[in-house]
C-alpha cells in the first residue's frame, strides 16, 4: 500500500507541475471597456516601467478600492478574477501587468471559499502464477513405465485503488492600473434622474473623484459638485466633458458648478 501511495504522489506532483505552468492571471484577464493599447498609451502620464509596482489588498468593495486609486491618479485598464485549488504565485499577476503595460498591479490576498473532495483512481498491474505437477504410468511388454511432469501458468491483470483527495479552493484576483495624465483631474459621471430634476436639465456631470494635486484639486473643486458649463459652454455628459477638457489644454478656464444647491465658479488652468 505504501508503494502505491508513493506512485500516486509522484503522479499528482507531475500533474500539478504541468498545471502550474499556465498563468491564470493571463487566462482570466478582462480589459476595461475601451482600454485598447492605443487608448492606454494616450492616457498614461509616462512610459510603462520594466515591471509594475505590486500592492496588496483584501477583497472588498471594488468601487471603493478603485476610487481610492483614482484619487492617487490611477486608471483601471483591466482585471483578473478566478477561483482555484492551486497555489498561485503573485509573479503571474506581475507578468500579466507587464504584458498589458500596467504601472501598478493590485493583487488581492487569496480568500478561502471551501473544500472539495473527490476520489482519484490509481491502477497498478497484477500477476498471478500457478504451478501444477502430475505423473502417469503406462504398462507395456517391458513392464510399467511412469512419467513425471510440471507446468507453470501466469495470468496478468490490474488492481484499481481509489484515493480520496481534498482540495482547498480560494478566490484570486488582481486589478491593473496606469498612472493617468489629467488635464483637469476630475472623474465624472452622468446625471441621474433626481439630479436632472434638481437642475431642470438633462445636461451636466457630477464629480465623483478629485485627483490629488491636480488643477481641480488646487482650485478646491470637490467631489459631489455638478459641472454645468466650461467658459459658459454647456457640458452635455461625460463624453462632452472629456472632449471640452481636451480642446482646452494649457488654457485657463472657468468651471460653473452647482454645490449643495448653490451656483459657484472655480478658475483653473487645464494641464497639457
Amino acid at each position: 500500500m505504501k508503494k502505491i501511495l508513493m506512485h500516486l504522489l509522484v503522479a499528482l506532483s507531475a500533474s500539478l507541475a504541468i498545471t502550474g505552468c499556465s498563468n491564470n492571471y493571463k487566462q482570466f484577464y478582462t480589459p476595461a471597456p475601451g482600454a485598447t493599447p492605443q487608448a492606454i498609451s494616450a492616457a498614461r502620464a509616462s512610459a510603462a516601467p520594466p515591471m509594475p509596482t505590486l500592492e496588496r489588498s483584501s477583497f472588498g468593495d471594488t468601487d471603493q478600492i478603485v476610487a481610492g486609486y483614482a484619487k492617487r491618479g490611477y486608471v483601471v485598464i483591466g482585471e483578473s478574477r478566478f477561483n482555484t485549488g492551486e497555489s498561485i504565485s503573485e509573479m503571474g499577476a506581475l507578468k500579466q501587468g507587464r504584458a498589458v503595460g500596467a504601472d501598478l498591479v493590485l493583487v488581492f490576498i487569496p480568500q478561502y471559499t471551501g473544500s472539495t473532495t473527490s476520489s482519484v483512481p490509481f491502477t497498478t498491474p497484477t500477476t498471478n502464477t500457478s504451478y501444477t505437477t502430475g505423473n502417469a504410468t503406462a504398462y507395456g511388454p517391458g513392464g510399467p513405465v511412469t512419467a513425471y511432469g510440471s507446468a507453470t501458468t501466469t495470468t496478468y491483470g490490474s488492481n484499481t485503488t481509489y484515493i480520496p483527495i481534498t482540495v482547498n479552493r480560494s478566490d484570486y484576483g488582481a486589478i491593473y492600473f496606469v498612472k493617468g495624465r489629467f488635464r483637469i483631474g476630475a472623474f465624472v459621471r452622468n446625471l441621474n434622474d433626481l439630479e436632472r430634476q434638481l437642475l431642470q436639465t438633462n445636461q451636466g456631470v457630477v464629480i465623483t473623484t478629485i485627483v490629488d494635486d491636480s488643477p481641480a484639486f488646487k482650485a478646491d473643486v470637490l467631489p459631489g459638485d455638478m459641472i454645468v458649463s466650461i467658459n459658459g459652454e454647456r457640458v452635455s455628459n461625460e463624453e462632452g466633458f472629456a472632449r471640452m477638457s481636451s480642446a482646452r489644454r494649457g488654457q485657463p478656464i472657468k468651471l460653473s458648478l452647482i454645490r449643495q444647491g448653490r451656483a459657484i465658479e472655480k478658475s483653473l488652468t487645464v494641464g497639457d
